[in-house]
């Protein structure tokens, strides 16, 4: 009897709870961006060091 209760709970899962990949999960990439405004430059260009999910630590004025 359990056995066919956790099977129905098995395939109700599978159905309502979407399957999530975890190798999507990655470190944080890195690099320069160019923008065209950056207020810390007086709205001026700039180019900055950015991480995806951790912001921007170095921004050099143009």
């Amino acid at each position: 009897m359990y056995k066919r209760l956790e099977a129905l709970g098995t395939s109700l899962l599978r159905r309502f709870v979407p399957n999530v990949d975890a190798s999507a999960v990655s470190p944080a990439s890195c690099g320069w961006r160019s923008y065209s405004s950056c207020w810390q430059c007086g709205y001026s260009p700039c180019q900055a060091y950015c991480c995806t999910g951790e912001g921007c630590g170095t921004i050099v004025c143009e």
